[in-house]
């Protein structure tokens, strides 16, 4: 604050930032993908707000979120590109513990937020800004060009530029959807793995749009980006490769508004394809470069 604080408002205005605390964590973290520094970034926000007149500020949860957001986005433009640094700790595999314990769900909520972090990690400090301040926690665009010092016009096109290419396809068109929607997404890419497993070409046909389009990012060594188009060419790759080996395991996440496919093999995490579908159809598989560096939990 810009004056001394009583110890009444400091305790008051402590009070109020602890009861943000989880929320403010969990944002950083989608955003730099290091519980550490998320962690940072938000003890830095309370910093500022102690400095702050509290009088002037008429919510308190969006005017951390901006803070937070802001400090994440000079984190990561002072990283360059994320790819040059590991990824936070990795979930692992499923089947290591119960069902019903609480542990497990956590780990499942821990391997969808793992999946989003490897599409994220794609995009641009911007892009990535833009992409989870909307699509992840719905912030409007008129708040997120605030923090990106653009229009809110400008902060749509760079949502919609994300999410392209977190598709690896041109458009970024949102899709809204309603529940039954979704399990019918759900029900696609449970199909997709059977098919798979089994090896049966005509039940990946009948998933498959005739114009699907499978987008691979190579490695950075490897650079470069491989594309296969149509489904009899991308249901002969997936039964080539066998989608559902027995050496693998295999945990559907949900991302932002669309599924992907996390696969395990020896307990880790090696692989994500995040699949888009349409009427009951694939229409586009992504298969983001995996990070060299992943620790386990």
């Amino acid at each position: 604050m810009t004056g001394a604080c009583t110890p009444g408002q400091e305790r008051s205005e402590a009070g109020e930032f602890e009861a943000h605390r989880r929320y403010l964590t969990t944002v950083a973290y989608r955003m730099l993908g290091s519980f550490t520094d998320a962690e940072d970034a938000v003890q830095e926000a309370w910093l500022r707000l102690q400095r702050t007149d509290a009088t002037t500020i008429d919510d308190l949860r969006p005017w951390l979120t901006q803070v937070v957001s802001r400090i994440c986005l000079d984190t990561l433009r002072s990283r360059g590109r994320r790819r040059e640094e590991p990824l936070a700790e990795a979930p692992e595999g499923p089947g290591t513990r119960a069902d019903d314990d609480p542990a497990a769900r956590a780990e499942i909520a821990d391997a969808v937020g793992y999946a989003l972090m490897i599409v994220l990690d794609q995009l641009s400090p911007d892009e990535r800004l833009a992409y989870v301040l909307h699509d992840v926690f719905g912030l409007p665009f008129g708040e997120i060009g605030e923090v990106l010092d653009r229009t809110p016009q400008a902060a749509r096109k760079l949502a919609s530029r994300s999410r392209g290419r977190i598709r690896g396809t041109e458009s970024g068109r949102q899709l809204r959807r309603s529940g039954e929607d979704r399990a019918r997404q759900r029900a696609v890419v449970e199909a997709f793995l059977a098919a798979g497993r089994d090896g049966n070409f005509d039940d990946l046909l009948s998933i498959l749009h005739p114009d699907v389009v499978l987008r691979v990012d190579l490695s950075t060594e490897a650079g470069g980006v491989r594309i296969v188009r149509g489904a009899a060419e991308v249901a002969s790759g997936a039964k080539r490769h066998r989608v559902g080996a027995a050496d693998r395991e295999f945990r559907i996440v949900e991302i932002a508004d669309m599924f992907g496919v996390l696969t395990y093999s020896g307990g880790r995490p090696t692989a994500l394809l995040v699949i888009t579908s349409e009427n009951g159809l694939i229409t586009h598989l992504h298969a983001p470069a995996w990070p060299q560096e992943v620790t386990e939990i």
